[in-house]
């Protein structure tokens, strides 16, 4: 086959189906449905503040811009670009991080957010307030057709737009691939990477700034109890035996910190952007 006849929107679809395919044949809830672990994800971003900044730094706005930041989570971006910008659309699926993220809204006393609680895949256009000066998606566009995601973006956006994805295995990835067959008796497949975004947006005739960086993120737990009920969604637990492979797993890659255990992940990421002002 010819470079110019693969087609990378297919390829997506495909790596993405393999990588759900545990989430199919195991009923778990949502990771991020529980209000516990959503605010867990929101405290850690907020011991983030520098890289936090740096981002925001990054995305160009002012304070007329609209913005739509799609997988807004508890509001990681959304809450302190709010406090900057006219206006800020969410969206937003998960219950446990749309909770946090009302929550977080009324207590910055923010009348400039609205919220859509949808996958991105799930959300018409008409649903959608007009046009935004910037669109962000960080590593939020975990969906089954990215070409159609990107494709809906690209009818909403007069501005920049800004993705944030990964490159290269993740830590996670690794370790889910460590334990993976034990638990599931089959390989773990992680979802596609950087590469394939590229190739899609390259196809629809987008070429894209790319800027790579490395990223260390903490993830803090008081007691094993309390992080092998993290994970368990993570892993798609559904018994005592997964469980227990499970717990003695965490107890080797957990990193004592006083009286914390910690979860320290460290990934290759990719800001992906480009401007369709012009």
């Amino acid at each position: 086959m010819l470079y110019y006849e693969i087609d990378w929107g297919n390829i997506w679809i495909e790596q993405m189906k393999l990588h759900n395919e545990a989430d199919e044949q195991v009923q778990q809830p949502d990771r991020w449905g529980t209000y516990a672990n959503a605010k867990r994800f929101w405290q850690s971003s907020r011991k983030s503040g520098k890289r936090l900044e740096k981002a925001l730094q990054d995305i160009k706005h002012d304070s007329d811009s609209r913005i739509l930041d799609i997988g807004a989570g508890p509001g990681s971006m959304a809450i302190p670009l709010a406090q900057r910008v006219s206006h800020v659309t969410a969206v937003e699926p998960a219950d446990g991080m749309t909770e946090v993220l009302k929550e977080n809204i009324a207590d910055y006393n923010l009348d400039n957010v609205t919220c859509i609680q949808k996958n991105w895949e799930d959300v018409a256009v008409e649903e959608l307030d007009g046009m935004y000066d910037v669109i962000i998606a960080s590593y939020s566009l975990h969906v089954p057709d990215i070409r159609e995601a990107l494709e809906k973006i690209q009818q909403v956006s007069n501005g920049r737009v800004y993705i944030y994805w990964f490159a290269g295995p993740t830590s996670w990835d690794k370790n889910y691939s460590r334990i993976w067959p034990q638990l599931h008796g089959r390989q773990y497949y992680p979802s596609p990477k950087c590469d394939v975004l590229y190739n899609v947006l390259y196809s629809m005739g987008i070429y894209p700034d790319m800027e790579n960086f490395e990223l260390t993120h903490y993830t803090r737990f008081s007691s094993l109890d309390e992080a092998v009920e993290h994970y368990k969604p993570h892993y798609k637990i559904a018994n005592k035996q997964q469980e227990q492979i499970l717990r003695s797993h965490l107890e080797e890659i957990l990193e004592k910190e006083g009286d914390e255990l910690v979860q320290v992940g460290r990934s290759s990421r990719v800001k992906i952007s480009w401007d369709n002002s012009h």
